[in-house]
């Protein structure tokens, strides 16, 4: 028993280095011309969620401090690959980016993506998107919670889905945030 706790801490220790070596900038970043254009979040990890159901919240939302879907930029964390993209009933519209350790950057909620196609590398600070309020329903539903990009980041290193908390790794990204020109 002992032996498989500490093969898992060993796991979860390696699965961190992973995510911190990684993620190079915050995924929202600050107007480069409107202060007023900002963006919060809060710890929000495993708050119950009950679209179709209850189940725990595998992520941070960065949510937008105005409500106009398509304006907030969002940027890849990391270097990576596009793996995933297109809608899903509960994150809308997403992107999702594995980066060469394998870590799974999960991007949920967008309004548009940038001119990028599954298979494409992408580079740490590249644009995916724009935040948006998709999801929740059938491909296109808009409009059932705020405007706001949720990230996830997963392993499957053990051959099973390992969610980690984003918040600590969201707050230490704001000291590199980049700037943007929102149009």
């Amino acid at each position: 028993m002992w032996e498989e706790e500490r093969r898992l801490s060993r796991e979860c220790r390696s699965f961190l280095k992973k995510v911190r070596r990684d993620s190079v900038c915050f995924p929202v970043p600050a107007s480069s011309e409107d202060p007023s254009l900002t963006v919060s979040y809060e710890d929000s990890w495993m708050y119950e969620r009950s679209y179709k159901g209850t189940s725990g919240h595998e992520g941070t939302d960065i949510m937008a401090d105005t409500g106009e879907r398509g304006l907030y930029p969002v940027l890849s964390i990391s270097d990576g690959t596009v793996t995933n993209l297109g809608w899903l009933e509960l994150g809308g519209w997403r992107v999702g980016i594995t980066s060469p350790s394998g870590v799974y950057y999960y991007y949920a909620h967008l309004d548009s993506y940038a001119d990028i196609r599954e298979g494409d590398a992408v580079k740490a600070g590249q644009l995916l998107g724009f935040m948006g309020d998709s999801g929740y329903g059938p491909e296109g539903t808009e409009g059932k919670f705020p405007v706001h990009l949720h990230l996830g980041v997963y392993s499957w290193d053990t051959g099973e889905e390992i969610s980690v908390n984003p918040y600590r790794l969201l707050r230490k990204l704001e000291e590199s945030r980049l700037k943007y020109a929102y149009s």
